[in-house]
């Protein structure tokens, strides 16, 4: 009964995520959106972790790459804002969130058995990537003035 009881609840949990997801994509506020979607782009790297713990690395590579697509997304959503980056609170947060993100991924990589850390460096290096296109229209100054 207990079992029965655990494996409902795993799988609640699971589908509460696949929901979280699409909640993510579905946010009409493009700020709001890139914020939700670098938090749980944080969350599937811990359900990553927690996969790769249990001896599943099918399901860690599936988060590490809804991670990795969470990330791109958080930017596209800043770009589609049309706001200067510049002195914007959602672009700043989004980033110290990739930030934490990157030296978190950069701790799993570690863990992670030296023949699968080729797969999670590639995402760790595809979320660098897009960290630093955030950073750098962040710090950029606007052309024209």
């Amino acid at each position: 009964m207990r079992f029965a009881a655990a494996a409902l609840f795993l799988l609640a949990g699971f589908a509460s995520a696949r929901a979280d997801v699409n909640g993510v994509k579905s946010e009409p506020d493009l700020d709001k959106r890139a914020e939700l979607a670098a938090d749980e782009a944080d969350r599937d790297l811990d359900a990553a972790r927690q996969a790769w713990q249990n001896g599943d690395w099918n399901k860690a590579m599936a988060n590490l790459n809804e991670l990795e697509q969470l990330t791109e997304l958080a930017r596209n959503s800043l770009e589609e804002t049309k706001k200067p980056p510049r002195n914007n609170k959602h672009y700043k947060d989004v980033e110290m969130k990739l930030s934490v993100l990157l030296r978190r991924l950069d701790g799993f990589r570690l863990a992670v058995d030296y023949d699968v850390r080729e797969d999670v460096n590639r995402v760790e290096t595809r979320v660098q990537e897009v960290h630093d296109q955030i950073l750098d229209a962040v710090m950029t100054k606007r052309k024209g003035k």
